[in-house]
């Protein structure tokens, strides 16, 4: 994996075995490294990120 260049940075993914293929077109034509990520997951990372409380 290539890593944000950011000094902050936190990585959400899914660990599947075909990420990070790099490709604009999935070329396995299912894209679940998109459509299985929870947007939880994005918005937790986020809110770490910008030191938001989780009770906020």
């Amino acid at each position: 994996n290539t890593p944000p260049l950011a000094e902050r940075r936190e990585l959400v993914w899914l660990g599947l075995s075909c990420s990070p293929c790099h490709r604009k077109i999935c070329p396995l034509g299912h894209l679940n490294c998109l459509k299985t990520l929870e947007v939880a997951r994005v918005m937790a990372a986020a809110d770490r990120l910008l030191d938001i409380p989780a009770s906020a």
